[in-house]
Order: C-alpha cells, then sequence, then structure tokens
C-alpha cells in the first residue's frame, strides 16, 4: 500500500504543479494588465507598481489551488480508470476504500495548508497590497487625477475633470476654498494641460471663466472670462493615514476576537444579532479552507462515473464543479446577509452540497456498476 500511496502522490503532484502554474498564469493575466495600466495610462512608476503586482499572486492562490487541486485529482484518477489501473489494483487486493482514503489524506493536506495561509498569510497580504497600492498613487500625481473624482489633494483647492488623457484634461472644475471650507472661487475650463514641478500642479486651461465671490458680499459675485489661463496648485501634505483592515485583511484570531468582543458587550442581552459581516466571514474562510476535501470525495465519484482521462474534458468538469462551488458560495452569503440562514450554515452549504453529490456517486458506482 505504501508504494502504491507513493505511485499515486507522485503521479498527482506532478499533474497538479502543472495545473497550478497555467491557472495561476491565466488569473495573474488580468492583474498583467492592470499593471500594465498604472504604468502606461497612470505614469506609475514601473518599481512601484511591481511593487503591487508582487502583493497580487498570494491573494489569488486561494482560488487558484483549490481548482488546480480538483483538476489534477480528476486528470489522476481518469487516468487510473481508463487505463484499468483500478482494477488491477482491485484484484491485487486492495479496496476501493483504501485508494479513496489515500486521496481523502491528500484533500486534508492540502485543506490544512490552506487554513493556514487563510488565517494569516493571505489576510496580511490583502492589507498589504490595499496598503501599498494607496500609498503608490497618494506619490504620484498624475494618477491621483481620475475623471469624475473630487480630488482635495491640493492646498485649499479641489479638482474635478470629466475625462482626462495622459496630460490633456477636459471640462476642468477647479474650486478654491477658505480656512472654512467655503467655495470661494470657481474656475471652469473646457480644456487643460498639466504638468508636474515637484509637488505643484501646473495646469494651462483654456476658454474658460472663473466666477470669484466678493468676501464682504457687498456687490456679490463677479464673473472673469479669459482664453487662456495659468494656475499652480501645490500639494498640501497630509498626515499618513493608518488604513483600516477590512474583514478580508483581517487575520482569523482577529475575527475571532471580533465575535468575542460582540458576545461579552451583548450578554444577558435580548434580541441581539450577532454582525453577519465577521460570522460569515470566519466561517467562510474554514469553510473554503476545506473544500480540497469536498472536492476529493465529489472527484472520485466523477472519475468512477464519466470515466474519461482527456484532459480538456476533466478541466471542463473541473471548471463547471468550480463556478457551481463559487455560485453556491455567493447564494450562502445572500442567505446570510438576508438572515435567511445562520452564516455558519449558509458558509458550509457549498461543502455539504457537493459532498453529499459525491456520496452518492460514489455509492453509485460500488452498488449498481
Amino acid at each position: 500500500m505504501k508504494i502504491l500511496r507513493t505511485y499515486i502522490l507522485k503521479e498527482f503532484l506532478t499533474v497538479f504543479g502543472f495545473s497550478f502554474l497555467i491557472i495561476n498564469i491565466f488569473f495573474l493575466g488580468g492583474s498583467l494588465y492592470k499593471i500594465s495600466d498604472m504604468i502606461i495610462s497612470k505614469g506609475i512608476p514601473v518599481m512601484s507598481a511591481l511593487k503591487v503586482f508582487y502583493f497580487i499572486a498570494p491573494r489569488i492562490s486561494e482560488y487558484t489551488i483549490p481548482l488546480a487541486f480538483l483538476f489534477a485529482l480528476l486528470l489522476t484518477l481518469g487516468r487510473l480508470v481508463v487505463d484499468n489501473e483500478l482494477v488491477a489494483i482491485q484484484s491485487s487486493g486492495i479496496s476501493l476504500i483504501k485508494i479513496f482514503s489515500t486521496f481523502l489524506l491528500i484533500g486534508l493536506i492540502f485543506s490544512l495548508f490552506l487554513l493556514f495561509l487563510k488565517s494569516k498569510v493571505i489576510p496580511d497580504t490583502n492589507y498589504r497590497y490595499h496598503t501599498q497600492l494607496k500609498s503608490t498613487y497618494s506619490k504620484n500625481l498624475p494618477a491621483l487625477i481620475e475623471p469624475g473624482v473630487f480630488l482635495d489633494e491640493f492646498k485649499n483647492h479641489i479638482l474635478y475633470v470629466t475625462d482626462k488623457s495622459n496630460q490633456d484634461l477636459k471640462n476642468v472644475y477647479i474650486y478654491k476654498t477658505d480656512k472654512k471650507e467655503d467655495i470661494t472661487e470657481i474656475t471652469f475650463a473646457k480644456r487643460g494641460k498639466f504638468v508636474i514641478d515637484k509637488n505643484t500642479l501646473k495646469i494651462k486651461l483654456e476658454q474658460g471663466f472663473r466666477d470669484i465671490t466678493n468676501p464682504d458680499n457687498e456687490t456679490g459675485p463677479y464673473r472673469l472670462n479669459f482664453k487662456r489661463f495659468f494656475m499652480d496648485l501645490p500639494m498640501q501634505k497630509k498626515k499618513e493615514k493608518i488604513i483600516k483592515k477590512k474583514t478580508k485583511d483581517m487575520r482569523l484570531e482577529e475575527l475571532k476576537q471580533k465575535i468575542n468582543d460582540f458576545e461579552k458587550k451583548t450578554q444577558g442581552k435580548t434580541e441581539t444579532t450577532m454582525p453577519t459581516e465577521f460570522l460569515a466571514e470566519f466561517h467562510r474562510r474554514i469553510s473554503f479552507s476545506f473544500a480540497p476535501i469536498a472536492f476529493a470525495i465529489l472527484g472520485f465519484g466523477i472519475s468512477m462515473t464519466i470515466k474519461h482521462r482527456e484532459k480538456s474534458i476533466n478541466f471542463i468538469i473541473a471548471a463547471v464543479t468550480a463556478g457551481i462551488y463559487y455560485l453556491l458560495f455567493l447564494l450562502g452569503e445572500t442567505l446570510a446577509e438576508y438572515h435567511m440562514l445562520p452564516p455558519p450554515l449558509a458558509m458550509w452549504l457549498p461543502n455539504i452540497a457537493i459532498t453529499l453529490v459525491g456520496i452518492f456517486l460514489f455509492y453509485r458506482y460500488a452498488n449498481f456498476r
């Protein structure tokens, strides 16, 4: 049995490694587009953009590992079934349950590894990703200028544009404020072009006007029209803010502490409901971490039923299964959010569903072949 386990494990890990690499390349394709857009369109320095990209790979591993696991499982089992190796193994006196237990053990190992990643590594990576992204944008003035966004990074000025192409701007609005943050001037231009001089935005405005409010409020506001006008908008120095952690940025123990704190505050009180956000996220991570075990049960049942060794077919089955699994997670989150199911049950719903399907398929194979 030890030789058989080594043989199966070697076959499985070879396929898993290749599958994991291909799936990660596919997932990282969208991230590479985002990074290239930061460099080309928003003028972010290459090294700063690469620092952001550095934190993306660990973030997507929580999705790519279970998917690669399922694909490797289906392909390994598919080959054993189609090549009649499974029949030969059973003929030598090794029961189907022992073969199944080998894949179940592999699923358990992967589940514990995922639990470690999702309890500490991935939350920390998520937080560092958001922190690095915010820091990168805040240090790059051109990247901060976004169409449809009010930018208040300047001293006593707020900038708003409707369109931006490289350094060219359209429909530029500049609001000047006083110490009370009341608007005292409004400058508008149909077109604008900017350059960066250290921490100052130097902008050339064309075809516009400036509305100035009289501070004494005696004659009321008046307007100055211009064909061309130059303005300097200095960046204001802001204290570096500590980014507040979102639920997905918290470690598992931090989520547990949030839940415990709420229970202490509401102890003895009636009609208190645990915040769905923290409780659902806590159980979502644990449930998702043990997806490989559920996939092992389902994958074994599918392989016994379909009996196909083609990589393309197995990949399609893996993709469809993973898609259904993630849809069940979305369903669980919705049911938990609207208090239609308790968050723990809602988050374990996908694992329960596919495990039951896998047990049914395995039982059907064992009794009706």
